[in-house]
């Protein structure tokens, strides 16, 4: 880029990336190179969002004015095509350059504001509304660069914000539960005979394991869903989805594998594995942006 302060923010939103979801950032490199930045933009934008509801040391008070000034400042970046934070900057050039409605960033800032006090969620449906605003919503700013062949690519893509975010769920309950958050729908957990207090006791039992199978199995559906989804999008853009989603459902079958112990341990890809299944790829993705 030729302005060296955007290419700085630019820059700093791909480090971002890599550091926290680095499998969603290994798929990401299989884009074409000009379109691989805003997707930085886009991760690293809805990550600093996160970053302020998540803050462990803060009350919820001081959390709400962090995020309202926050969005403030993005509306003024898009105003101005400018902004001292190098996220925002990179982030309202990135909508303004590939004219991403305004409407998705709100609802993914409703969604924020709500996680704020949010603590439970009574159903599926309910827990799925913030998986829509949380992680849906990203996939939803991203078609346009990944370049949609149908209107129905947006809806269908969708499933691939709810397939990842649901395995972060499961990842992540160990760390949730620091922040006084289960995002396992209740209705979910009385029907395996499992209590907040199961959880908050950081002990196995054969009914949360039960729960947390049914749960990575409804993630396999997603994530089979979203594979059949890149169908409709730009073929130089499939191989970055299928590698990212590929990764994520190393996820579930660490946790299978783990028998879905998630007390104390971390499920992830080894890396090894990843640059196995990341170097074919990126050589499919090369062919493909040549075509």
């Amino acid at each position: 880029m030729a302005d060296p302060a955007l290419s700085a923010a630019y820059a700093r939103c791909r480090a971002i990336h890599r550091k926290y979801d680095p499998s969603f950032y290994a798929g990401c490199l299989m884009l074409p190179p000009a379109k691989r930045p805003h997707v930085d933009a886009l991760y690293a934008h809805a990550r600093m969002f996160d970053q302020i509801v998540d803050d462990p040391t803060a009350p919820v008070a001081d959390k709400a004015a962090r995020l309202e000034a926050r969005v403030a400042e993005y509306e003024l970046a898009l105003e101005r095509g400018a902004a001292a934070d190098p996220v925002l900057r990179a982030a309202a050039h990135t909508a303004t350059t590939w004219s991403i409605p305004i409407e998705h960033f709100h609802a993914f800032t409703d969604t924020m504001r709500r996680d704020l006090t949010t603590t439970d969620y009574e159903t599926f449906d309910d827990l799925l509304a913030f998986m829509y605003g949380a992680a849906a919503l990203l996939g939803l700013q991203m078609v346009p660069i990944l370049g949609p062949l149908d209107p129905s690519a947006a809806e269908r893509t969708l499933t691939v914000g709810y397939a990842l975010q649901l395995t972060n769920i499961l990842r992540d309950i160990d760390e949730d539960l620091d922040r006084g958050r289960l995002y396992l729908p209740v209705s979910d957990m009385e029907r395996f005979g499992v209590r907040r207090t199961d959880f908050e006791a950081r002990r196995m039992t054969d009914g949360i394991r039960a729960l947390l199978e049914f749960e990575a199995n409804r993630a396999r559906t997603y994530f089979v869903e979203a594979h059949e989804a890149t169908a409709l999008l730009h073929p130089s853009s499939r191989t970055c989805v299928h590698t990212a989603l590929t990764l994520y459902s190393g996820i579930l079958d660490s946790l299978e594998e783990a028998d879905y112990q998630i007390f104390g341990v971390h499920h992830g890809f080894h890396k090894g594995k990843a640059l196995r299944i990341a170097a074919p790829a990126y050589l499919r993705a090369r062919r493909s942006w040549q075509r």
